[in-house]
């Protein structure tokens, strides 16, 4: 499943509603979740193209007020992840030079955390 259909969704009449700008699938895809909005566009496509079905893909229109909620909580929640990924490799960084001049007690508790998570560290690749 390398291909993937993008569908424009929207939320009207209390409804999710899913449009193919790009004309791969015609009509209008309509639920009440967005996870049975999905589910019944993956089985269009399983039947539409057996052989390769493509994967489906949604792309929200939003209304301005709310997409910017979105957008913000994507920045941030992105950079939280670059942050969390950082301050793993400095803890096994840490570990690893502390434990050269320290024992593993000592090392957990200059750096807040528990003996066995630092000797975890310590022996990581």
């Amino acid at each position: 499943m390398s291909k993937m259909i993008t569908y424009v969704v929207t939320f009207e009449n209390r409804r999710w509603v899913a449009r193919c700008p790009t004309g791969e699938v015609e009509g209008v895809g309509v639920a009440s979740s967005l996870s049975r909005l999905e589910r019944d566009l993956a089985e269009i496509h399983a039947w539409a193209w057996p052989a390769e079905t493509p994967g489906v893909e949604f792309v929200f229109d939003l209304p301005e007020e709310i997409a910017e909620v979105v957008a913000e909580y994507s920045r941030e929640r992105k950079l939280a992840e670059a942050h969390t990924r950082r301050a793993a490799e400095l803890a096994v960084k840490a570990a690893k030079v502390l434990t050269s001049h320290w024992s593993e007690p000592d090392t957990a508790r200059v750096m807040g955390l528990s003996k066995q998570r630092v000797h975890q560290l310590k022996v990581s690749a």
